[in-house]
């Protein structure tokens, strides 16, 4: 057996937090999470000056109690917690234009995020229960070369992937298991990732034509194994908090004028990662310093408590004060 790697102590205590996505029409989108994934609704909030909503949703271990949403408790759940959610972001109006629709983040020339991921215990009986919900599919688990996973198409069209979880890890739901995104340079994302934001490489994986990097943010001192290992195949699907999986088309990081598209320009859809911090006027000051360059800085725009890093992509990275109150 392969020597372990441990887990180290993290820059600005930092811990992934949300991945935002936007959605059309919140009264489809949310029964999709909660009533057919079962994610749980944490906290909302209702900006009508501005015009949107924000609901944070996610698939907690079993016996995590939550504050009623929408409350100064579930806000403080919600900015404090060691787990990570999805923010859904709702631009008020959407719903009413039968010809709106965002952008999944796999169309070219706008290519850039690609799907969020859950674990299922059995992946063939999932998608029988999502089907039978009226729910669409991009591959079945028996279509294509890859067998045994599939995609489902979520209200607005995002890509789900379905995974098996480990059966020594069996809990009868869905959990949330990855957000992708395809990067140009491993070498630069990786280096942001871990050493920036105290993510640990827990998994790689090498085809022909490209690979797949997996990072999470373990407890401190974890141990864990080489992440080149098959051992490490089979220790991430153990998890029940979710990695972040960077894709690599090869040739990519050779191509001086390439990129990938970040979401927040239009065709809009997929909109940041977001990460608490201890204290985010070090952080950033500490980043700054570092090379990393900022859309916002906490003391720019109407809200503070929150700053937006870019990465070597150009996907925006959010910092959040950890005990945030809006």
């Amino acid at each position: 057996m392969a020597a372990k790697l441990k887990a180290l102590a993290r820059p600005f205590q930092a811990s992934w937090q949300q991945t935002m996505l936007r959605i059309r029409d919140p009264s489809i989108s949310l029964p999709f999470y909660t009533d057919l994934l079962g994610f749980r609704l944490i906290h909302k909030y209702d900006f009508p000056e501005g015009k949107f909503s924000l609901y944070f949703l996610a698939t907690l271990p079993e016996g995590v109690e939550v504050p009623k949403p929408g409350t100064k408790e579930s806000e403080n759940f919600l900015w404090t917690m060691p787990y990570t959610c999805l923010e859904l972001t709702h631009n008020h109006g959407t719903e009413t234009d039968p010809d709106f629709k965002y952008d999944s983040g796999n169309n070219e020339p706008h290519r850039g995020f690609g799907h969020i991921c859950v674990f299922a215990d059995d992946v063939y009986n999932a998608c029988d229960f999502l089907e039978r919900n009226k729910v669409s599919f991009r591959k079945k688990p028996d279509e294509g070369r890859m067998k045994g996973l599939a995609f489902a198409y979520d209200p607005d069209g995002y890509w789900i992937e379905i995974v098996k979880r480990a059966d020594t890890h069996k809990c009868g739901r869905f959990t949330l298991a990855q957000t992708m995104l395809r990067v140009k340079d491993p070498k630069k994302s990786l280096a942001f990732y871990e050493h920036k934001l105290g993510m640990s490489l827990v998994r790689t994986k090498h085809f022909s034509d490209f690979s797949l990097y997996f990072l999470a943010h373990l407890p401190v001192g974890t141990e864990y194994p080489d992440p080149n290992s098959e051992e490490a195949s089979d220790f991430i699907k153990t998890f029940d908090f979710p990695v972040l999986e960077l894709t690599h088309n090869h040739g990519t990081e050779q191509q001086e004028s390439f990129s990938y598209h970040n979401g927040n320009s239009d065709p809009q859809g997929f909109g940041h990662t977001g990460f608490l911090v201890d204290d985010l006027n070090e952080a950033c000051g500490s980043l700054q310093e570092q090379g990393v360059t900022f859309k916002k800085l906490p003391h720019e725009g109407k809200m503070r408590g929150i700053a937006f890093a870019y990465d070597p992509d150009g996907y925006w990275v959010e910092l959040i004060q950890r005990g945030l109150a809006i």
